[in-house]
């Protein structure tokens, strides 16, 4: 009897870590002025919805760049880490991006254009859950090395 209930109890809270839901899931609204954006990259607003779809994370990502022209994306990655594979908005032919899982609150990811890299990306959620911040760093459209911190709040 005392075995069946421990059993019973250990299966509990492995499903209850199971069902978890993933530290990046949910609505995030970046926060312009907690935002470091290089001169070029400005955005008037963006919101990112995340969400678990199997073993994979779907983003969609909608916005007004600093020109006023919308943004609109959407893409999947794999929670443990993996090759991104656009829906919408792609980048151009030959851009790729791998992510790579450090841990629960932290995603790396690396951008290549033509099997070089161009740049790279730092993701993580705050341990209260609340924000998330992204450290980009790569090229602008004349070549020139930039890099970004983006401070978004959950929603």
């Amino acid at each position: 009897m005392v075995k069946k209930l421990m059993l019973g109890l250990a299966l509990v809270g492995f499903t209850g870590t199971l069902l978890a839901a993933d530290a990046f899931t949910g609505t995030w609204k970046l926060n312009v002025a907690k935002s470091k954006l290089a001169p070029g990259t400005e955005v008037k607003e963006i919101t990112v919805v995340v969400a678990e779809e199997g073993a994979n994370l779907a983003v969609a990502v909608k916005g007004t760049a600093g020109d006023g022209t919308p943004i609109a994306v959407k893409y999947t990655l794999p929670i443990k880490g993996g090759p991104v594979a656009y829906v919408e908005g792609a980048p151009p032919t030959g851009a790729t991006a791998t992510t790579k899982r450090v841990d629960a609150n932290t995603i790396d990811s690396t951008s290549s254009l033509n099997g070089k890299e161009v740049g790279s990306t730092h993701t993580v959620v705050s341990a209260d859950g609340k924000m998330l911040t992204r450290t980009v760093k790569g090229m602008d459209a004349q070549g020139k090395p930039f890099q970004n911190t983006e401070v978004y709040e959950r929603q």
